[in-house]
């Protein structure tokens, strides 16, 4: 299938609202595609909003972010454990996301050996919708957790584990488990994820790789019919 058919079968069939956001990190800057303009506050979140608001395409570098943990996920760059530290001291007291600095770099500790570090490879990302991303990496999904739940079930149709992780720090669970792994992921992400992308309560973050989600998009179609023909059997009970 393609991109077209693609996006067809998810905001069709499957009923996702949003645009579908693509990130495709490249190792040399591309001489057809924008730069982002300025600095993004904090980081990836605010940009993938940006793209949901205006359907924009762009590569973004270190320099156009204050929070690195997109580009740390797709291999774009990296922060030593001196710098992470510094920069937890301060933000830490108006942004209490652990109890102190030592629960904060346990934390950060935690994260690197459950959801390893990609090699830093890439020159930039390019984020845009997918309709204009060509052979992406991953596409961000955002939907209600009845399409997550048909997604999962697809990937367990054909075999397929698919896991999720929770915790601070959105770009860590949403981008940087399924680039490492090569497998889809789901995740609530986090305080800024979730308000800078833009998500309201009834939305979590799927992310596929762009190769399972062409095989597994022939079958959104078949398994979301069954799903809503077998809801609707007990509608009456």
């Amino acid at each position: 299938m393609d991109k077209y058919a693609i996006e067809q079968a998810l905001k069709e069939d499957l009923g996702v609202v949003k645009e579908l956001v693509a990130l495709k990190p490249l190792k040399e800057i591309p001489s057809n595609i924008p730069q982002y303009d300025g600095v993004a506050t904090p980081g990836l979140c605010s940009q993938v909003g940006e793209v949901l608001k205006n359907g924009t395409t762009f590569y973004t570098t270190r320099e156009n972010h204050q929070c690195y943990e997109g580009l740390i996920a797709t291999g774009v760059c990296e922060v030593s454990r001196e710098e992470y530290r510094e920069a937890v001291e301060g933000f830490i007291d108006d942004f209490p996301y652990h109890k102190d600095v030592d629960t904060a770099m346990s934390f950060y500790e935690n994260c690197i050996n459950e959801i390893e570090l990609p090699p830093v490879e890439n020159a930039c990302l390019v984020v845009g919708p997918l309709s204009q991303v060509n052979d992406p990496d991953l596409v961000l999904i955002f939907c209600n957790p009845k399409q997550a739940d048909i997604l999962i079930r697809i990937q367990a149709y054909l075999g397929g584990l698919f896991k999720g992780h929770g915790g601070s720090g959105g770009c860590i669970f949403t981008v940087r488990q399924a680039f490492k792994t090569k497998e889809p992921s789901f995740s609530t992400s986090d305080l800024s994820w979730r308000m800078f992308v833009g998500l309201n309560e009834t939305e979590l973050t799927v992310t596929y790789p762009y190769e399972k989600l062409v095989e597994i998009a022939p079958y959104i179609k078949s398994t979301a019919d069954y799903v809503n023909s077998f809801s609707s059997m007990f509608d009456n009970l």
